[in-house]
């Protein structure tokens, strides 16, 4: 069975992903893959705060808790909402320590996916370029055929 890696961040972009993957992958087994970053593995903890102790470090831990927490319930969700489509799907919250393409792609190639999923939320050439377009990140950088599916459009 073929192996789907739809990527979920909890927006309607990504829903609407799914969605549309049900319909041109039926059958197939599906990981709902949501990716997160630490605040450790922000640039501006790792030069102001990385040598943090004692009340702070704790409250750093307790943070990087919630954040890992959260990330697994937003891929619970999306597992969820890919079984209700119609896959074999489970959940996987995924830490990236650095760019986010970049750790789909070291995962995507791990698991010898047959195709990935993303959705779009339609930014524009330049606010894609400044802010640097998560599904064109993927594009790039997955060897993988990449389905990028638009938003939906208003009603």
């Amino acid at each position: 069975m073929r192996l789907i890696v739809l990527c979920y961040d909890d927006s309607e972009s990504s829903r609407h992903a799914i969605a549309a993957a049900a319909k041109l992958f039926p059958d197939a087994k599906a990981k709902v893959l949501h990716v997160w970053r630490s605040i450790e593995s922000t640039l501006a903890f790792r030069y102001s705060a990385a040598g943090l102790t004692g009340a702070l470090r704790d409250a750093i831990d307790e943070l990087e808790s919630g954040g890992r927490e959260a990330a697994e319930e937003i891929a619970q969700r999306g597992a969820q909402l890919a079984r209700d489509a119609g896959f074999d799907a489970e959940p996987y919250a995924l830490e990236a320590r650095d760019r986010v393409d970049e750790a789909v792609a070291e995962i995507v190639e791990s698991w010898d996916a047959s195709a990935v999923v993303v959705g779009s939320r339609g930014l524009g050439t330049f606010q894609s370029a400044a802010l640097g377009g998560f599904s064109s990140g993927v594009v790039r950088r997955v060897h993988r055929p990449v389905v990028v599916v638009p938003s939906p459009r208003p009603q």
